[in-house]
């Protein structure tokens, strides 16, 4: 019986010691994988640091290089996710992750996600040629033909461009379409081309109209006076001789110069009793009409 009594006991000793090896194991796993998971912590912190670090040099490097504020927006949103990639790939590893597992995984999370966001992909491209070719840059109006879209250029980012309208609205368009469409860059001389159409009555003396046109042109502050100024005949019309005028503005002085000019001509027209006609139609009879025609009709 006593023997009985010490073998039970030997089991029980055995099976407390077996249970008590197990749960110092789960203890000190735990303390590793939350020492772990305290240091990922701590890394992630630092690696976010450092990229921030990153990105600031490459703004400054950038800035200093006078690149536009849009391609630099640009570059540092891709540097970004690079680093931000790299980062998550290094801290993986440090769980024992294999890197080439994190490559594998990469890749077939890249195809997947390629194929699903095929329309982003482009737009990312897009952008991409955007940056190298630069049609355009921040401030400039352009004109997107395709899409009927036209504004000045208030944002290039990785997958869409944005416009601000002259009414003050927002248009995203997606930097596929942009750099796969004609552009217009209305802005990108430092000087536009403004074209005046004033009509005159038939009966007022063009040569005299022609050098009224031009001494004002010459007085005008906002005309840039070393570019050719053309003044001329533009069209026949049926109540009116159109004169059409042409010269050079500072591009950010076009809508300005054009109300200004309009304003100027009516005056000096008003001036030189110069008249500007309105639409009108003449009836000219050939015979005086009798009693029995009027009826007759």
């Amino acid at each position: 019986m006593t023997g009985e009594v010490s073998d039970v006991t030997a089991d029980v000793t055995k099976e407390l010691t077996r249970f008590q090896r197990y749960t110092q194991g789960l203890v000190d796993n735990a303390l590793n994988a939350g020492t772990k998971v305290i240091i990922v912590i701590i890394l992630f912190f630092i690696g976010r640091y450092v990229i921030r670090f990153i990105r600031r040099l490459v703004r400054k490097s950038l800035e200093k290089s006078k690149v536009d504020n849009g391609n630099i927006n640009f570059i540092d949103a891709t540097v970004k996710v690079i680093l931000y990639i790299l980062l998550i790939g290094l801290l993986a590893g440090y769980f024992g992750v294999e890197t080439a597992s994190i490559v594998a995984v990469l890749g077939s999370a890249g195809l997947t996600i390629g194929l699903a966001f095929q329309g982003s992909l482009s737009n990312f491209a897009g952008g991409m040629l955007i940056l190298l070719t630069k049609p355009f840059k921040m401030g400039d109006y352009v004109v997107v033909s395709g899409v009927g879209a036209e504004g000045t250029v208030d944002d290039i980012g990785m997958f869409y461009t944005r416009l601000k309208t002259v009414d003050n609205r927002s248009i995203v368009v997606p930097n596929s379409v942009v750099s796969n469409t004609t552009l217009t860059n209305v802005t990108f001389y430092d000087v536009r081309k403004l074209e005046v159409i004033v009509g005159v009555s038939y009966k007022s003396d063009i040569d005299k109209v022609k050098r009224v046109l031009s001494e004002l042109l010459d007085k005008e502050s906002f005309v840039v006076h070393d570019k050719e100024k053309q003044i001329f005949v533009n069209e026949l019309n049926s109540s009116s001789v159109d004169i059409g005028m042409r010269f050079f503005v500072k591009k950010s002085e076009y809508w300005a110069s054009k109300w200004q000019i309009l304003e100027d001509i009516k005056k000096e027209f008003d001036d030189q009793d110069i008249e500007i006609p309105y639409n009108q139609l003449d009836v000219h009879m050939d015979g005086p009409a009798t009693d029995s025609s009027l009826r007759s009709e």
